[in-house]
């Protein structure tokens, strides 16, 4: 589409070079390949380097002129040079006389690249010459040299085809008005298509503003109604997490009742259990647990001490009780030796046994001693604790003591008991007394006083 800015299509003011082409479309003589036909001198060394495919005829490279001469005229192009041992910084010299000029000889010089020199010569001779550097520390060798022109017979054409391009001028000139003028026509008819679109461009551009316009006002209730499915959607969570948090609240309000209930429970019998251990205080505990769980892992281990020496008198019996059976059979077999002899053999293996059987009775016995003495001894302790409370509740009976008075009283009971229950370990004479000795401490006790008639107030007046 042509923009409003201006015609993007120009017209034409100058020559199409397409036409230009047509007219010098006609072949003409191309620059080819001189073989070694054109040169005299075929059998010198240098002439057969033309076009030269043996390794035979290959020329060291040394510092002085080859010598190449043609057999007519002929119009050189370009001459390369093939050769190896050289680098890119290594030069070769090149000599020729033009034909056609009087500005006599002519030098050029040209650097290896690749794998040969190159010489652009592109004039008149009938003969060169070549001077190639000779490397310093290594061999160079000149293997081919190829020679590109155009041969002496091939100039009248030359001549002809530029007498022809005046003519062809001409007839493209002709051409190319004619292209002109219907081009010029073209572009005016052009130019009020451009106009046409031009007007066409602002129709569409006032179209697509109201299009754009509409388009807002789409997106803007596009928008509004988007939003109003946004309240709503909201709305419907907020209904939703509402309910979910009253549900939660009544799960709430119904494990914190089932809490309440079990905390109620657990309370009541923190209360007993707390009147229990206040009226035990400072008192044996009537479980004894502590002293029970160590008499309980003491008669384990002494039971599972006592494994041993069972198994052992066991094991003894049964052996002495097997080889007993087999005494017959030992006798019936030795005819040669008495009963008196066999048995007086058979003595150590007997009094053996019997230390065994001896050793692990007596073990086993010390360890069952142990056993009902620990159960003895935790007997005596219950009967010792429920002696002391019941004594202890006795004789504060009646009495106003202080917590400190109790604490003393309760343990001096528990001392006298220990050291009647502990008489072969603790001596008769000790007496639990941090104080003072426990007959002359309830001695001191103070009886309950009435308290003391204060006197009548003092009236101002009166005092006055």
């Amino acid at each position: 589409m042509v923009s409003s800015q201006g015609s993007t299509l120009q017209p034409p003011n100058q020559p199409d070079p397409a036409s230009v082409e047509v007219a010098f479309g006609e072949p003409f003589p191309q620059p080819r390949n001189i073989d070694i036909t054109f040169f005299s001198y075929k059998s010198r060394r240098s002439t057969l380097l033309v076009g030269n495919q043996s390794a035979d005829n290959f020329v060291r490279a040394r510092r002085h002129w080859l010598d190449f001469d043609f057999v007519d005229l002929v119009y050189v192009t370009e001459i390369n040079v093939y050769a190896t041992g050289y680098e890119n910084y290594h030069g070769m010299e090149l000599s020729l006389i033009p034909y056609l000029s009087d500005q006599g000889e002519r030098k050029l010089t040209t650097n290896f690249s690749g794998d040969h020199f190159s010489f652009q010569v592109r004039d008149f001779t009938k003969g060169f010459g070549l001077r190639p550097n000779e490397p310093l520390f290594r061999s160079a060798q000149i293997e081919r040299v190829e020679v590109l022109g155009v041969e002496k017979h091939y100039v009248a054409e030359f001549v002809q085809f530029v007498d022809n391009i005046e003519a062809k001028r001409e007839a493209a000139k002709a051409d190319l008005s004619v292209y002109f003028t219907k081009a010029n026509k073209s572009y005016e008819e052009f130019l009020a298509r451009e106009e046409e679109i031009r007007e066409l461009e602002a129709t569409l551009e006032e179209k697509s503003n109201e299009l754009k316009d509409l388009e807002g006002s789409t997106e803007i209730a596009l928008q509004t109604n988007k939003k109003t499915q946004e309240d709503i959607q909201v709305a419907a969570t907020v209904a939703k997490e509402q309910a979910a948090r009253a549900d939660n609240l009544e799960q709430s309000i119904d494990k914190l009742t089932e809490e309440r209930r079990v905390l109620t429970k657990a309370i009541v019998d923190s209360e007993g259990q707390l009147a229990e251990i206040k009226a035990n205080i400072n008192l044996f505990p009537t479980d004894l647990n502590g002293y029970v769980r160590q008499g309980t892992r003491s008669i384990r281990l002494y039971a599972a001490l006592c494994i041993v020496p069972l198994v052992l008198i066991v094991w003894v019996t049964l052996r002495l009780f097997g080889n007993s059976e087999r005494l017959l059979d030992a006798i019936a077999l030795l005819k040669d030796i008495s009963i008196f002899d066999f048995l007086l053999s058979r003595l150590p293996y007997v009094t053996v046994s019997l230390t065994v059987l001896g050793i692990s009775v007596g073990v086993l016995r010390f360890l069952l001693s142990e056993i009902i003495e620990i159960n003895r001894r935790r007997q005596e302790l219950y009967k010792i604790s429920i002696v002391a409370q019941d004594v202890s509740y006795a004789s504060q009976d009646g009495l106003d003591l202080s917590v400190d008075d109790e604490y003393d009283l309760r343990t001096q009971t528990k001392m006298e008991l220990l050291k009647e229950h502990l008489r072969q370990n603790v001596g008769d004479e000790y007496v639990y007394s941090p104080r003072r000795t426990f007959l002359e401490h309830l001695k001191r006790f103070p009886k309950k006083l009435t308290p003391p008639q204060l006197p009548p107030p003092i009236n101002d007046g009166e005092a006055s």
